[in-house]
C-alpha cells in the first residue's frame, strides 16, 4: 500500500521496496512505462479489479462447464474400458507395472465404503510400506470402513509391524482395525467392499515381481471372501503384542503403557466373563451399583462394545486379559488408585 501510494503520487520507491512493486505489477495494479526510463505507473484500482474479476468469472465458468461434461465423458469411455477388461479375461485384468498396481489400489481403497479385507502372507513389511499404509488405512477407518488384516504368525517377532498393529487397533476416533495371525501359508489378496480384489500373479510367466491381477468377477470375489473368512476363523487375534519369550506374561511393543484398563476395570471384566451378578461385583469391590454402571459404560466405550456379551468377547481378545494384577507395576499411571479415591469421596 505504501509503495502504491508513492507510485500514484509520482514519487520514487525505495530500492528496498522493489518486491512490493513487483507484486503490484503481478496483480496488474502497476505497469512499467518503458518509454520513460522504466518507471512504474499506477492504474485505477477499480478498473483493474473489475477486469480481474471478469477474468476469474470466465475461468470459473470454464471449470463449471468442464465438470458438467465429465459424467458424459466418463460414460462414453467406460464402455471401451470395460470391453477391454473383458477381453483381458472376464472380470480380471493383469497389471504388470507396480506403480499402476499401487495407483489402482489407492483409488479403490480410497473409495471403500464399508469393508476392506487384506491377506498379507509375505511376513513383516518395511517401515516405508507400513507408513504408507497408515495414512491410507486411517482415512478409510475415519470414514467408518471396517478393516480386517490377516498376517503370518512370524510378524509377531517384528517390532515395526507390531507397532503398526498397536497404532491401528487403539485409535482414539473412528473405527479400529482388526488383526489376526495364522501359522502356515496362504495367498495374498486385498478385497474391497466385496466388489473389487487384487491378487498376486500366478499366470503370466516371467512377470515382474510386483505384478498383480485386479478382479471384479462377483463369483470369484465371493469365493475369495469365503476363503478369507475360513482362515480368519482359524487365526489368532492380535493387537500388536510381540511374541512371548520364556515366562513373560505380557510383552507388547509399548510395554506396560499398552494396557488400556485399570486394575478395578479388569476386576469388573473378569466378573462379567464368569457371569457374576453386578450387585455381587459392586459389593465385592466396595462401590455402589450406580458407580459400577458408570464403569461398565466406560468399558463399553473403551472396547467399542454394544452389549455385555460383546464387551466380554472383546476383553477376551485384548492383551489386557494377560495382565497379572498381583504385580501392580503393570498398571497405567496409577489410574486405578485415582479411581478408588473418587469412589471413597462419593
Amino acid at each position: 500500500m505504501d509503495a502504491f501510494a508513492l507510485i500514484a503520487a509520482g514519487l520514487p520507491v525505495p530500492e528496498g521496496d522493489q518486491d512490493c512493486v513487483n507484486e503490484l505489477i503481478t496483480w496488474g495494479y502497476v505497469v512499467i512505462d518503458s518509454e520513460h526510463g522504466n518507471r512504474p505507473v499506477a492504474l485505477d484500482p477499480d478498473d483493474v479489479s473489475r477486469r480481474l474479476l471478469e477474468q476469474e468469472l470466465r475461468e470459473a465458468n470454464r471449470r463449471v462447464q468442464k465438470m458438467t461434461v465429465l459424467p458424459s465423458i466418463t460414460q462414453q469411455l467406460a464402455g471401451p474400458f470395460q470391453r477391454a477388461k473383458l477381453r483381458a479375461g472376464g472380470g480380471s485384468e493383469y497389471i504388470a507395472d507396480a506403480a499402476v498396481v499401487n495407483a489402482r489400489l489407492d483409488d479403490v481403497v480410497g473409495s471403500a465404503e464399508w469393508e476392506i479385507l487384506a491377506a498379507q502372507p509375505g511376513g513383516p513389511r518395511t517401515e516405508v510400506q507400513l507408513n504408507r499404509s497408515v495414512e491410507r488405512d486411517t482415512a478409510a477407518l475415519e470414514r467408518g470402513v471396517a478393516k480386517r488384516t490377516l498376517y503370518r504368525a512370524t510378524v509377531r517377532d517384528n517390532a515395526i509391524t507390531c507397532q503398526y498393529a498397536r497404532t491401528m487397533t487403539t485409535r482414539p476416533t473412528g473405527k479400529s482395525a482388526e488383526f489376526r495371525t495364522l501359522v502356515g501359508p496362504f495367498e495374498r489378496a486385498i478385497i474391497v467392499d466385496r466388489r473389487v480384489a487384487f491378487i498376486s500373479n500366478h499366470l503370466v510367466a516371467g512377470a515382474p515381481e510386483h505384478a498383480a491381477w485386479q478382479v471384479t468377477d462377483p463369483g470369484v470375489i465371493a469365493y475369495m471372501v469365503a476363503e478369507f473368512d475360513a482362515k480368519w476363523r482359524r487365526a489368532d487375534p492380535w493387537h500388536g503384542e510381540l511374541a512371548r519369550r520364556g515366562r513373560e506374561e505380557v510383552d507388547t511393543v509399548s510395554g506396560p503403557a499398552a494396557v488400556r484398563t485399570t486394575p478395578r476395570q479388569r476386576e469388573i471384566l473378569r466378573d462379567i466373563v464368569v457371569g457374576r451378578a453386578q450387585q455381587a461385583t459392586a459389593q465385592r469391590l466396595g462401590i455402589s451399583l450406580r458407580t459400577l454402571g458408570v464403569e461398565i459404560a466406560e468399558l463399553k466405550s473403551l472396547f467399542d462394545a454394544e452389549s455385555l456379551p460383546e464387551l466380554a468377547f472383546r476383553w477376551a481378545l485384548s492383551p489386557d486379559r494377560l495382565v497379572d494384577d498381583t504385580d501392580h507395576t503393570t498398571d497405567v499411571g496409577g489410574a486405578g488408585a485415582e479411581g478408588e479415591g473418587e469412589e471413597a469421596a462419593a
